[in-house]
């Protein structure tokens, strides 16, 4: 029975009013802390600490314990801070122009003397350096300053291009060897990363946007382990990100950025950009609504970009970038749509895409007293991508069938920070976020129509079978209160952090149909054209498309609650934390934690007694209510080995952390049930169906003469009037519908009577990801500025995510130990995919890192890092389906540890800033930013399903058995030689002789990046100053077009040689390709080797050139600053 929210919300309550504490690992603000002793080194209780945030007047005021420490928390991140330490009959003294980090707590310790001497108020600047100093940092954390955001190159205006400065990221996003959906991304303390994991980590990513305005950023920090337990909600690393306030002086920017074709390099093939227009333009203002108490601040971006689809058709063209197919055979085509089906498939001239998108950030800091500070913010994205339209070389889509990509965002938080007394600090946030995702068809809805023209290229009409019926609505609610007490040494803290996830998905693939057509010939030899075929409603598998089965349909059942099912559900995240922070010793600092997250589905999908029946599993089992444990300690031990001035810092930490699936994988329980959907896969079609008498012709014993193997053209399958309903497509004749209107023209005796679907399950005791994780670090500051790190980061999989198909049963294994399958369990589904837990799977790495951070001045990092990273499953996809079939292995329903996708085992990165103020009115800045990289990781896999199991990919998944001798396999195309020498040739071949390769242990070449900032700042008048810039992505490729290239596989795989299933028992004593089968040759493979393989391998051409990061693009810039 489905259960409702409102049963959840006493738990809810009870949790909310329980005091917490303050967030470090993903905070919103800096703390200082210290110790004041007298002349004899002797403790001061009672000494005023005052503390002034100088751009706002913003005090923060403590007094020392009895053991003479003091701790201030929730204090404003930048600076410049005025301290002043008084007690009385001593001498004041006072620092000044101290800039606190984010996340940092800043060490000050002060010596008073009396009054009687003669001493004077001493003024010190901080150093940079604090920011990797640090007595609260105990794991690897990277901090990325505004200057950085300001100097260093970026294009996109995107988070990861600053992500990418550490040390430990390895592209697309991933930290730590995981998946970017095992990240967690937060805006000033709010969670705003794809919870429901359909994007590229941060919502709004597949309309082109980014989450937030980069201008609308102070600073973050990326953290991969964080050792206090108030951090949370990743497995992989998280982003922690605060926006920008007003102060005292009303100060705002002006920005513009922007680029065209003329500024892109041409693409790997030599082909020059179509008309390109990116433009970025930003504004911000801040300043005091009441001075030192009131403040706003504002920042609104418009981005314009637009860009060409203009791939040219017609035959005998010159050039690249051309469709080669005659115009009078696509005019063809869309004349048989609209005249046949009545449908206007639209045009196929060159045509302009745009991605454009308005970001607007308003915020509010109210300084109600000296103990009580509220801030208010609500960032508003509104974003719009043209998509839907793919044209090229061998796929052509019409114009029609384009769609616009909505995306619409507001989150908005109420943060009250509030000093209780000397020794108690209290924080309650609240977070509201709102995220609707929609695919806006432009036209008149239709079915998706493949048409095979020629060779191996297709025409494409209507509506994408993935874009007919698809919506997403999310709503998050987050509140967290935080409360710190203060004991003597140490910090305690107890606490909670609350969510409540809403979503509503309408995911129907195929909901308008697909089809795909090509040319065939009957056995009576007729031949038909696929324009004779589309006139005609007569589809076929198209041999051009991976998954192209002539029909796909899905409708809902009679049961469902409507004629397009959405998965309607909710999801509670209730955790509560405990935690000691200790200062041991003057130099020692233990952080010692445990926390607890209870994740709950309040509702539960459509029960469905067929698959109960058929495999024992429930689809109405959702995982909820197991509790994730997370016990941490981290230490830092920080002492000046080399000199007084120089600290050496040891740090480091144990515990386990935990997040979120993406809730995608979930909301597939409630999509795919078997019991609201049914679907129709036809991949058996055959000429035959189009013949005068298909039975009689079937049964025929010469179907080359027989008149009833002749073609019949009025044998339609695809009624003409779809195009007036076009959910209503054909049905098989025992359908509900069928049987109550058996005259329909929807109803079709090709279609098998069973209606098939698949169905998404989760095991019984499935719990949220979690990965074990401990880290050892060395900081050591040198002379002149500079800090160098050693660190080491081991992590390890428990309850990782991996999937299997119940719907498959082993009947068979192969002379080389793989598994061989035959299915369905039960012909009422297609597949039936259940998401389960694995322990398996492990990432370290090691990093060298050399830094030096200043304000002005030559600044910079260099650093190298060695990684492993082994799993499961990479769970890059966001169906089930996909993330099963598309995992390269030696058994597909249990699959072992291999190299994941996303491990970079060698990485170099170098990042240089440089500024430098001359002749009073004058700047020039410059950063770069370098990074080399070994490959990514693929594997060698068969051409052909090795082991039979289901699916669109079931033949691009088995990794092949590599044969030590010709005697191991049966080889089709006898060219041994050729096989052997192409074997050895390829490291990970042939260092797995004789059995199967292991997954993704080859590589793809080194990739070499290197971009590029110049800033040139002019002072004008009374404060305000003119920045010019210009940057420069993929630099070495403007200096030679063989530079800076990046090469990848499709799908992280390579198709070594084929197969065409074993030697059987059956086979022994026969003759098989020129040997006589023998008992022992029973289960070996029979493959083919394609002379291709080679040449491709010698050319490079199993390697595709990525085009846009192959190229070197330029942006231009101007600032003004008020």
């Amino acid at each position: 029975m489905k259960s409702t929210v409102t049963r959840w919300l006493l738990p809810v309550l009870v949790f909310c009013l329980l005091p917490v504490a303050d967030s470090a690992g993903q905070g919103t603000t800096a703390s200082m802390s210290g110790t004041v002793v007298d002349e004899n080194e002797n403790p001061l209780p009672g000494v005023n600490v005052v503390a002034i945030h100088q751009p706002t007047g913003t005090r923060y005021g403590v007094a020392t314990g009895t053991n003479g420490r003091f701790q201030i928390r929730g204090m404003r991140v930048g600076g410049p801070y005025e301290v002043t330490v008084s007690f009385v009959g001593y001498q004041n003294k006072r620092r000044e122009g101290l800039q606190l980090q984010l996340d940092e707590t800043r060490r000050l310790d002060f010596k008073l003397v009396p009054k009687t001497a003669e001493m004077e108020e001493v003024e010190v600047i901080g150093r940079r350096s604090e920011g990797v100093i640090d007595e609260s940092r105990t794991g690897a954390a990277t901090n990325v300053s505004a200057e950085e955001i300001d100097e260093l190159p970026t294009i996109g205006r995107s988070i990861t291009d600053f992500t990418r400065l550490v040390p430990q990221a390895q592209g697309d996003g991933s930290l730590a060897g995981a998946n970017s959906r095992y990240n967690s991304i937060k805006i000033d303390g709010a969670t705003l990363d794809d919870a429901f994991g359909l994007g590229d980590a941060v919502p709004g990513s597949q309309a082109g946007a980014e989450p937030i305005s980069l201008d609308a950023i102070k600073e973050f920090n990326i953290d991969i382990s964080p050792y206090d337990v108030t951090s949370s909600g990743f497995t992989g690393g998280q982003v922690n990100a605060i926006t920008k306030s007003g102060s005292n002086q009303f100060e705002g920017s002006f920005r513009f950025k922007g680029g065209t074709e003329n500024f892109t390099g041409d693409d790997p093939d030599g082909i020059g950009t179509g008309e390109f227009n990116q433009a970025f333009y930003v504004g911000t203002l801040g300043g005091p609504i009441i001075e030192d108490e009131l403040f706003f601040f504002v920042s609104a971006e418009l981005k314009r970009e637009s860009s060409p689809a203009d791939t040219r058709v017609g035959a005998n063209l010159e050039g690249e970038n051309v469709f080669e197919e005659p115009t009078s055979t696509v005019n063809s085509i869309q004349d048989i749509l609209r005249n046949k089906y009545n449908y206007t498939p639209g045009g196929f001239a060159p045509l302009t895409q745009r991605q454009d998108n308005e970001k607007l950030l308003v915020k509010l800091d109210w300084n109600i007293n000296d103990s009580h500070r509220l801030t208010l913010r609500n960032n508003y994205v509104n974003a719009r991508d043209d998509s839907g339209i793919d044209r090229g070389d061998d796929n052509f889509t019409f114009s029609n069938s384009g769609y616009v990509f909505r995306s619409l965002q507001n989150s908005a938080t109420a943060t009250l920070n509030s000093t209780i007394a000397d020794n108690m600090y209290n924080e309650a946030r609240f977070v509201y976020t709102r995220i609707r995702d929609e695919r806006d068809v432009q036209d008149a809805a239709f079915p998706e129509m493949s048409i095979a023209v020629g060779g191996e290229r297709s025409l494409q009409a209507g509506i994408g079978r993935f874009n007919q019926a698809n919506r997403l609505d999310q709503d998050l609610y987050e509140f967290t209160n935080n409360f710190t007490y203060e004991l003597g040494d140490h910090s305690l803290t107890v606490g909670t952090s609350n969510k409540l996830f809403q979503f509503s998905n309408l995911f129907i693939q195929d909901f308008f149909g697909t089809y795909r057509f090509d040319s065939f010939e009957t056995p009576a030899g007729d031949v038909v054209s696929v324009e004779q075929a589309l006139r005609n409603g007569q589809p076929l598998p198209n041999p051009n498309i991976g998954d192209g089965a002539a029909y796909r349909y899905s409708y809902a059942t009679e049961a469902a609650s409507s004629r397009r099912p959405e998965a309607e559900f909710s999801a509670l995240q209730l955790g509560g934390y405990v935690q000691d922070e200790w200062q041991a010793t003057d130099n020692l600092r233990l952080t010692a934690g445990l926390r607890v997250d209870v994740p709950i589905i309040p509702d539960d999908p459509t029960f469905n007694p067929t698959a109960f029946e058929a495999y024992g599993a429930n689809t109405s089992d959702v995982a909820s209510g197991n509790p994730l444990w997370s016990p941490r300690l981290g230490f830092n031990y920080d002492r000046a080995f080399l000199s007084d001035e120089l600290s050496t810092q040891i740090r480091g930490g144990v515990g386990i952390f935990s997040g979120d699936p993406p809730y995608v994988w979930i909301s597939n329980q409630f999509t795919n049930t078997g019991a609201d959907v049914n679907r129709i896969v036809a991949d058996d079609f055959s000429a035959i169906q189009y013949t005068q008498d298909p039975d009689a012709c079937r049964n025929s014993n010469n179907q080359a003469t027989d008149p009833a193997c002749e073609y019949d053209p009025d044998r339609r399958f695809i009624p003409e009037n779809i195009n007036e309903n076009p959910s209503e497509q054909p049905l098989p004749e025992t359908a509900p519908f069928c049987q109550e209107n058996p005259n329909s023209q929807r109803c079709s005796g090709l279609l098998e009577p069973v209606q098939t679907t698949e169905i998404n399950l989760v095991s019984d005791d499935f719990k949220y990801p979690q990965t074990f994780r401990t880290t050892l670090a060395i900081d050591q500051e040198l002379p002149l500025g500079f800090v160098t790190t050693l660190e080491g980061i081991y992590s390890s999989s428990f309850n990782n995510v991996t999937f299997r198909d119940l719907n498959l049963e082993q009947v068979d294994e192969s002379k080389y130990g793989r598994p061989i399958y035959d299915g369905p369990v039960s012909n009422r589904f297609t597949n039936a995919i259940q998401l389960e837990n694995t322990n398996k799977g492990y990432q370290y790495s090691l990093t060298g890192q050399l830094q030096r951070n200043v304000r002005e001045g030559l600044g910079g990092s260099l650093s190298y890092t060695y990684s492993r990273a082994e799993s499961v499953n990479n769970g890059s996809s966001s169906r089930a389906i996909s993330n099963w079939t598309f995992n390269e292995n030696k058994d597909v329903n249990d699959a072992g540890l291999g190299t994941a996708d996303y491990e970079i085992r060698h990485r170099i990165l170098g990042q240089l800033n440089y500024t430098i103020n001359y002749a009073d009115r004058f700047g020039t800045s410059f950063g770069l930013v370098y990074e080399g990289r070994s490959g990514e990781p693929f594997s060698w896999i068969y051409d052909g399903n090795a082991n039979g199991d289901t699916g669109d990919g079931a033949t691009a998944n088995d990794l092949v058995y590599v044969p030590a001798s010709e005697s191991e396999i049966f080889l089709e195309s006898e060219n041994w030689d050729l096989m052997n020498a192409f074997i050895e040739g390829e490291e990970a071949l042939d260092d797995a002789r004789g059995s199967v390769v292991d997954r993704n242990t080859a590589r793809t070449p080194w990739q070499h990046l290197l971009d590029f900032r110049l800033g040139q700042t002019i002072r004008t008048f009374e404060g305000q100053r003119i920045q010019f810039t210009l940057d420069v992505e993929n630099v070495l490729n403007l200096l030679n077009d063989d530079w800076g290239r990046v090469e990848n596989v499709s799908f992280n795989n390579v198709q070594a040689w084929g197969i065409d299933g074993y030697i059987s028992e059956e086979d022994v004593g026969t003759e098989v390709i020129g040997r006589t089968v023998t008992q022992d040759d029973v289960g070996k493979p029979v493959v083919s080797f394609e002379e291709e393989t080679v040449r491709e391998n010698l050319n490079g051409e199993q390697f595709f050139v990525d085009n846009i990061p192959s190229r070197w693009r330029l942006r231009l810039g101007v600032k003004y600053t008020f």
